[in-house]
């Protein structure tokens, strides 16, 4: 993703550990360059609130309530196209990972 250099680049974080999360949001509100839009607890929460708020970037969990990364990632994409979605996941589990990046998650 390239954007000029004197703007910054928006993310928005959805994972439902509200320390993980706080955590995620005080390293981006301390990095340079880098603009916090939006912090989700859920699935269906993010689905709803990313279309408003539009970020660049994305942190997504793969586990969440009521709708799981994978699937709010699938939903979405279509009209977030210039997103990056970065999965969050302790998970090793090969299937979920290609799932996350079949429904548009970035790999590079």
């Amino acid at each position: 993703m390239s954007k000029p250099s004197n703007q910054e680049i928006s993310v928005a974080i959805v994972e439902d550990v509200g320390s993980l999360r706080a955590i995620y949001a005080d390293w981006i509100d301390k990095a340079e360059g880098f603009r916090l839009v939006g912090e989700h607890g859920d699935g269906l929460e993010a689905a709803e609130m990313l279309l408003t708020e539009q970020p660049d970037v994305v942190l997504m969990d793969i586990n969440l309530p009521g709708l799981d990364g994978v699937e709010c990632i699938r939903r979405l994409k279509p009209d977030l196209t210039a997103t990056q979605f970065v999965m969050i996941t302790v998970y090793s589990d090969s299937d979920r990972i290609f799932d996350a990046l079949a429904a548009g998650a970035a790999a590079e």
